[in-house]
This record gives C-alpha cells, sequence and structure tokens, in this order.
C-alpha cells in the first residue's frame, strides 16, 4: 500500500481550502494564505487532511502531534485485522481408513480456527494412472467436512503427468 504524501503549510497548492480550527469545529472556506498565517500566529501547522475534495480540506495542528495520531490510529487498525492462515495437509489417495480418520480431524481442528486448509495428494509412479481413485477421496472429503468447510473451487492438478492433486478448503 502506498502511501500519500501528506502537504503541509506552503506545500498545499490550492487557492482556496476549508480550514478547521485546533478546536475540530470549522471556521470556514478561506484563501491559502490566510490560513497558513492563521495557523502561524497560533504556532501550528496547516496541514492538508482530504485533499480531492472541493476546496480541499485542512486541519490546523501541530504536524508531529498529527502524525502520531495517524500510525496510532494506523496500528490499532491492523490490530484489530483477522489474518487466516493456509495450512497444508498431505494425504495418498491409498489411505487407511483410521489414518484418514486422524488426518480429518486434523483438518476440522484447522477449520474450527477459521483457517484455510490445502489438502494436497501426492501420486508416485504409476500411481498418477487412478486419478479417479484420489478424486473420490476428495470427494469423501469434501463430504466429511461439508458441516464446517466447503472447498475453494475444484481440485486442481499439478506437477508432471498431474501427479499432484490440490483443493484449498474454506471455513464457513
Amino acid at each position: 500500500m502506498k502511501q500519500e504524501r501528506i502537504r503541509v503549510n506552503f506545500l498545499i497548492k490550492s487557492p482556496y481550502v476549508r480550514v478547521i480550527g485546533p478546536d475540530k469545529k470549522q471556521i470556514g472556506i478561506m484563501p491559502t494564505r490566510e490560513a497558513m498565517e492563521l495557523a502561524k500566529r497560533q504556532g501550528l501547522d496547516l496541514v492538508e487532511i482530504s485533499p480531492n475534495a472541493d476546496p480541499p480540506v485542512c486541519y490546523i495542528t501541530d504536524f508531529g502531534k498529527y502524525m502520531y495520531e495517524l500510525k496510532q490510529k494506523q496500528r490499532e487498525a491492523k490490530k484489530k485485522q483477522k489474518t487466516t492462515e493456509l495450512k497444508e495437509v498431505r494425504l495418498s489417495y491409498k489411505i487407511d481408513d483410521h489414518d484418514y480418520q486422524t488426518k480429518l480431524r486434523k483438518i476440522k481442528e484447522i477449520l474450527n480456527a477459521k483457517n484455510r486448509v490445502k489438502v494436497v495428494l501426492k501420486m508416485r509412479g504409476r500411481e498418477a494412472l487412478y486419478k479417479d481413485k484420489a478424486l473420490a477421496l476428495l470427494d469423501r472429503l469434501t463430504n466429511d467436512l461439508s458441516g464446517i468447510g466447503q472447498p475453494e473451487g475444484v481440485p486442481r492438478s499439478l506437477g508432471e503427468a498431474g501427479k499432484i492433486i490440490q483443493l484449498t478448503y474454506l471455513p464457513k
């Protein structure tokens, strides 16, 4: 995300600006030079906070304090963001039922934690001939996870001769 440079005092190019005072009350529309002099008399800066408005909105404040408050707001917003991780679980189409149940339980734990799961089926050598069995296993997995997760798209074949099949599940 590229952050735009905030214009202050003489960097403001607009001939007229809408001015908000240090008490956060609107003063009105005035020429930029007049607004800068008003800010200078109070020992503060004229900071452009909304450059795309017509006329641009400027705030009379200490620029250092304004930047500090802006960074604090960004830090708080970043804390409240929820990030989801992508976990990977590897299977074989020849998996035993007990092993399948163990992997299924692990996948359910990951989905309940609101994370995404990528299920990868690797087939070695001539196992690639039994792609239909691998897809049947993924269908079985999708049915078993229908209450807590949903597939993101369709199974994708990767690698040479489609020996890797992967499918990502999203939490509901």
